[in-house]
């Protein structure tokens, strides 16, 4: 009998684990929604720390190039750098846009310059995307970003 009662606690055991991490990865992806409707679709700012949950799972799962961009949704322009010097390492190109859009969030369009550069040549869909995150930033940070003089700087 005490097998039996061992048996169904382990069974439950593990259901219950099993539930719990479903419950992670539900609470993660309300985040991502969240974030991405009222942050990057609404210009939200009340809702960035729903973008800063998102950018800290990312990053824990070592997308720090996904995890760039949700730094800068929520705000946190220095992690968002971090995040993307540490996708650079990888070779995810990419993030040098996002290093770039940063440090023109915080005013030196020097350094927004050098890391636009690293971008180079891309395709015709990727630089519709980069001109996508201008559009969403300069909606999200009206008095600190402006997307014609990262144009300027990006330099296609």
């Amino acid at each position: 009998m005490k097998k039996i009662i061992l048996i169904i606690l382990a069974i439950v055991g593990s259901i219950h684990a099993e539930n719990l991490q479903k419950c992670d990865t539900c609470s993660i992806s309300k985040e991502y929604v969240k974030c991405s409707y009222y942050v990057e679709q609404k210009a939200d700012l009340s809702k960035q720390e729903s973008c800063m949950i998102y950018a800290q799972s990312m990053e824990e799962g070592n997308n720090n190039g996904r995890a760039a961009w949700y730094y800068l949704m929520g705000g946190d322009f220095k992690a968002a750098i971090r995040a993307g010097e540490s996708a650079l390492k990888v070779g995810e190109k990419f993030a040098a846009e996002h290093i770039a859009e940063a440090y023109m969030l915080e005013g030196d369009n020097e350094k927004a310059e050098k890391y636009f550069s690293m971008i180079g040549k891309t395709s015709p869909d990727a630089i519709l995307m980069v001109q996508k995150h201008f559009e969403i930033l300069q909606k999200i940070y009206p008095d600190k970003f402006k997307a014609e003089r990262a144009d300027k700087l990006y330099k296609r």
